[in-house]
């Protein structure tokens, strides 16, 4: 199980800087290269102090690119040029699209994800895009849901059961105080990933526990 920490910052310099502080922290840094104004992706990629998830995302996904689809497209595509180790695609780009930014992954690992900010959507339709998103290219299928109940993070506990037994990658993750427990499990259901701040103040989704926290969570699972 990986831990990824989210980097957003306005320039190139101090996203270097902030890389170079999760050195040795933390597996990897989800980049999201919409909120870097003065971006030199190759650049970027190139000095990175560690591994990336590079993502670019849109107001609709909490993100800053204001640019089109094919625009967004052009990024991830870059991106994969570029040897990033992650790129994360939007399952909302166009089919055309998508399968563009696939065809630039040589060696870059391809996350394919869907974020609903507002509920947590029903066990057989995660389940159905989800083979869906793998069927499509993904090598790692995400989904980031609203939890507004235990019920709901069940329900995302039984999807991670399921994809564990068709050996399909998965990044789950259930948003807001309800879900926490989705991100403390999630290492004994076969999750890949999971993002962690170094500190609370700099959580990217309602319900992040910090690096320290997670771990600590893990360590007492495991005793």
């Amino acid at each position: 199980m990986l831990i990824c920490t989210p980097v957003q910052e306005k320039t190139q310099e101090k996203a270097l800087k902030r890389l170079q502080e999760l050195k040795n922290q933390v597996d990897l840094a989800e980049v999201w290269i919409d909120s870097v104004k003065d971006l030199d992706l190759p650049l970027l990629i190139k000095q990175a102090a560690l591994p990336l998830v590079v993502v670019c995302k849109k107001p609709a996904e909490k993100g800053a690119f204001k640019g089109s689809r094919a625009d967004l497209a052009a990024q991830l595509e870059n991106a994969c040029k570029c040897g990033a180790e992650y790129v994360d695609i939007p399952f909302n780009m166009p089919k055309n699209m998508r399968k563009k930014v696939i065809q630039k992954a040589k060696k870059t690992q391809i996350i394919i994800s869907h974020h609903d900010f507002k509920k947590t959507p029903t066990l057989s339709w995660m389940l159905k895009t989800a083979r869906m998103m793998k069927k499509s290219g993904a090598d790692i299928v995400k989904m980031a849901v609203m939890a507004h109940s235990l019920e709901d993070t069940f329900s995302l506990i039984l999807l991670a059961q399921r994809l564990q037994a068709e050996k399909i990658p998965h990044i789950l993750i259930a948003m807001g105080k309800e879900g926490i427990l989705s991100r403390v499990i999630t290492p004994f259901l076969g999750g890949t990933i999971m993002f962690a701040p170094l500190k609370a103040s700099r959580a990217t989704a309602s319900g992040q526990l910090t690096v320290k926290e997670l771990k600590k969570a893990w360590s007492l699972i495991k005793k």
